[in-house]
């Protein structure tokens, strides 16, 4: 029985067809099936050795690789991730000393390449999920930071450009002291904004008030000493004023008084003439 060239031609054709569009489709679920494999930019992927059980410690970096038909590979992202806390996921609530707060809080880290067979040992399949990882690791961890370096401020002191900084500062060490270790790197903490609860504002509105009543006394006394002071030198002024002309009041008076004393003597013009004579 023969076979006709173009029979062959159509096996054949058919057989690349088939072997293409097996190739397009492990490339599209890069990860999950025998064959290519395609690791994106920023990523590294990580074997998983499912006959043995175990991680295998080469990565594969960015590109097209091969998948053995007992692999997995699991898509890592190392490149800088940004984590926010405020109104539209939920900003971070606060035990003070004093009271209830609220922080906006942004956090930057990544994920170290060669740690992630270890981060996969420790976690399993919620690391193959870096955003359920996220979720149920890393926000929590970062809640906690934020809660225990911002605990022993009162409520004045946090809301301060000093206190916040200061809460950075801890809450980051707290991080990377922990997290360090098993391969996740937290570069920056910003606690952007904070706020108090509604029960905190009215007191803090109530002690606002207060002050600003104690500095306007002040200064309502400052300024009363100043007019006393000025009414004083005023006084001192006039009365040295009114010293200077009763002394030139007082010369004037004596003088009038020796001038009523002199009496006037009229002689007749002729004895006049004779004492000039004389």
């Amino acid at each position: 029985m023969k076979v006709s060239k173009l029979g062959c031609l159509g096996i054949g054709g058919a057989g690349i067809g088939l072997i293409a569009a097996f190739l397009l489709i492990s490339l599209a679920r890069g990860g999950h099936m025998a064959g290519p494999t395609y690791i994106a930019p920023g990523n590294v992927g990580l074997r998983i050795d499912n006959y043995q059980g175990k991680t295998q410690d080469t990565l594969m970096p960015s590109g097209v690789h091969w998948q053995g038909m007992w692999e997995t590979v699991i898509e890592v992202p190392t490149m800088q991730r940004t984590l926010s806390f405020d109104s539209s996921n939920g900003p971070i609530d606060v035990n003070t000393s004093s009271n209830m707060l609220t922080a906006d809080v942004t956090v930057q880290y990544s994920v170290r390449g060669d740690k992630s067979p270890a981060l996969y040992q420790d976690y399993q399949d919620t690391f193959a999920d870096l955003e359920k990882f996220e979720r149920v690791n890393i926000r929590p961890a970062i809640q906690e930071a934020v809660n225990y370096a911002m605990g022993d401020l009162d409520t004045a002191a946090a809301m301060t450009t000093e206190g916040k900084t200061k809460a950075e500062i801890r809450a980051l060490a707290m991080l990377q002291k922990e997290w360090g270790p098993r391969g996740i790197e937290f570069r920056n903490l910003l606690i952007r904004a904070v706020e108090p609860d509604a029960q905190a504002k009215e007191l803090l509105s109530a002690t606002t008030a207060k002050m600003q009543d104690i500095e306007n006394a002040k200064l309502t006394l400052e300024q009363q000493a100043i007019d006393n002071k000025t009414a004083v030198e005023q006084a001192t002024a006039e009365a040295r004023i009114n010293r200077a002309q009763d002394s030139a009041l007082t010369d004037l008076y004596i003088q009038d008084k020796m001038l009523q004393q002199v009496d006037t003597i009229y002689l007749p013009s002729d004895q006049i003439m004779g004492m000039i004579k004389k």
